[in-house]
């Protein structure tokens, strides 16, 4: 932990909560982002345990893991929304909110410590053995999006994706091109924008990559392929920077913060931009958390049925069709046509068992942490950072094992141990590990 890494934990927990308390809540209390002044110790053990997990990020030991960008995206765009805004959404003593305060801050402290563990070392490999299969993938299934919603598509304004969306719906077109609508920004179009970002030539990779994100948004709506490409190109400056990825990240997501409060509009299109950046990237990981722990504990777990497989060899899922995001809907809004999906501590944390299960997710996310070191270990570390990014945007929207799914999760760990270069021979190993000690 780095006194620049504290810092500016400090300064964008802080700056998170001038954004809730006098853009968030005032513009979207009709969806019950609530704030309540009366609860200074709540507040004030929110702040604290924020900016705790830091002292766990130890960047100098592990130099460029990986698995440790995806633990500071995890820290600044779910952990810290969620610390902060628990003492206002959760209407339960302070005593139950701090009990969840603090599991959350060990939760994060173990993330930052799993991700330190298992990397063996950077090389220049930037995955170029399966550039081919990656490209054709990415066309085709981009065809096989155009042809399957040809009828329906076009670019419309953030104020209509919804109305896209449902039209969409309708077609249908099975599970195959579920998967495909979700494997293609989560895994193959990140895979060649980092391609590209290594090596600005490879021009090939970035076209089929904006034309599949672009036909994406105007097929599917997904709001997230549209801003992929711009997602990408910033982690790659906090990547390039001459500071740590904690505090580079930190530092950048202050600025976007503070400036977009102080002199975005509350009008027009950079009304969407102001609304999707802080309430739907940055406070929905706290609205959601919130939600997820008030609703299962009055109506009951899932005890990880809500999980595909486990309901399949069990068939023990107690709420129906309805899926947990769509439960969430009725409640809130009255309609199972909103569906609001959650991350991995809501869903498979409080959802699924209360407050212990938020200890049971974390261990399983350890482990993917590691794997994502084992394998990345001979890579360029910039190049699997930025192949990883979807990954880690779907991770904070969906439990982790749809993440791991529909989410790409799996698809690129697979590529990784695919495209790994030979194995060396004992004298190339005896140089790798001199250079690494």
């Amino acid at each position: 932990m780095s006194l620049r890494a504290l810092v500016a934990a400090v300064i964008y927990s802080a700056s998170f909560l001038v954004a809730y308390r006098y853009y968030v809540h005032p513009t979207f209390d009709y969806t019950h982002y609530e704030f309540r002044g009366d609860r200074p110790l709540a507040n004030l053990t929110g702040f604290l345990l924020a900016v705790a997990p830091v002292f766990a990020a130890r960047w100098r030991e592990v130099g460029k893991a990986p698995a440790m960008v995806g633990a500071a995206l995890i820290y600044a765009v779910c952990y810290v929304p969620i610390e902060l805004m628990l003492a206002h959404m959760i209407e339960r003593g302070d005593a139950d909110v701090f009990a969840l305060q603090l599991v959350l801050a060990m939760c994060m402290g173990a993330l930052f410590l799993a991700a330190r563990r298992g990397y063996r070392g950077e090389g220049s490999s930037d995955g170029g053995r399966i550039a081919t299969l990656v490209t054709a993938v990415t066309v085709a299934g981009t065809a096989t999006l155009f042809i399957t919603f040809r009828d329906h598509l076009r670019i419309v304004s953030f104020a209509d994706v919804y109305d896209l969306r449902g039209e969409t719906a309708d077609v249908g077109g099975g599970p195959a091109i579920a998967y495909l609508s979700m494997w293609l920004p989560y895994a193959f179009v990140p895979y060649l924008m980092a391609r590209w970002l290594l090596d600005r030539t490879r021009t090939t990779s970035l076209v089929v990559a904006l034309a599949g994100c672009l036909l994406m948004y105007a097929s599917t709506g997904s709001k997230a392929a549209l801003l992929l490409p711009v997602i990408l190109i910033g982690l790659n400056r906090v990547l390039v920077s001459r500071w740590d990825p904690l505090s580079a990240m930190l530092g950048s997501l202050t600025v976007v913060v503070v400036l977009i409060v102080a002199l975005f509009p509350d009008e027009g299109i950079l009304m969407w931009v102001k609304s999707i950046l802080l309430m739907r990237i940055f406070a929905t990981a706290g609205w959601t958390f919130a939600t997820y722990y008030d609703y299962f504990s009055s109506n009951g777990h899932t005890y990880y049925t809500h999980i595909g497989p486990v309901n399949a060899l069990t068939d023990a899922y107690p709420y129906g069709e309805h899926s947990m995001g769509q439960l969430i809907g009725l409640e809130y809004n009255g309609t199972d046509e909103v569906n609001y999906n959650a991350g991995f501590w809501a869903s498979d944390g409080v959802g699924a068992l209360g407050i212990a299960g938020l200890p049971l997710v974390t261990l399983a996310l350890c482990l993917v942490l590691y794997a994502v070191n084992r394998l990345a270990s001979g890579y360029s570390s910039r190049f699997v950072t930025l192949w990883l990014c979807g990954f880690w945007l779907a991770l904070l929207n969906v439990p982790l094992t749809t993440a791991l799914l529909s989410g790409g999760g799996i698809l690129v760990l697979l590529g990784l141990w695919a495209a790994r270069a030979p194995a060396a021979g004992p004298q190339e190993a005896l140089e790798m590990r001199r250079t690494d000690g």
